[in-house]
């Protein structure tokens, strides 16, 4: 399709802007090429426009219906979540809090005091646990990584009530 045929389905079709649709007006009545375009491209739309849809029998429409009708439907994404994958990645967390746990307690001088007085000390109790660097690393990214996912639960928790 060359450049003036554009123009003028444009033009036909009422897409142009309104500075277009006056240039080409003004080429339709003084350049007899377009002319003779616009006459040939108006017959064309008229012919279009006269044209009768098919339409498919009611027989196929109600075949076709009915098929819809019986395939299985999308399943929700509860339905899709496998619960033992769940299950292990909340065993695996719960390992790893149960770890850090274990070399806290490990690292604690249990036979500098017999008993614990009844209100503690937050600097004598940091004098009494004696871990490593990277221990205390540990603990602390554990530690933030659960209140990481606890906080996306509660978000998650408090958007699909807010959705539902």
């Amino acid at each position: 399709m060359n450049t003036i045929e554009e123009r003028i389905w444009d033009y036909l079709d009422g897409i142009c802007s309104s500075e277009e649709q006056e240039i080409i007006l003004k080429l339709i009545a003084n350049d007899p090429v377009y002319q003779d375009k616009y006459q040939e491209l108006l017959a064309v739309q008229k012919d279009i426009q006269l044209l009768e849809l098919d339409e498919p029998s009611m027989s196929f429409t109600n075949k076709v219906m009915d098929e819809v009708a019986f395939q299985s439907k999308p399943l929700s994404a509860k339905a899709k979540i496998d619960k033992k994958i769940i299950y292990g990645i909340s065993t695996m967390f719960g390992v790893l809090l149960l770890i850090c746990l274990a070399i806290t307690f490990k690292g604690i001088d249990w036979s500098s005091s017999a008993a614990l007085p009844v209100k503690l000390n937050l600097d004598q109790l940091s004098k009494q646990i004696k871990l490593s660097s990277e221990a205390k690393n540990l603990i602390l990214y554990g530690f933030l990584m659960f209140d990481t996912i606890a906080a996306l639960m509660l978000m998650d928790k408090y958007l699909r009530k807010r959705l539902a």
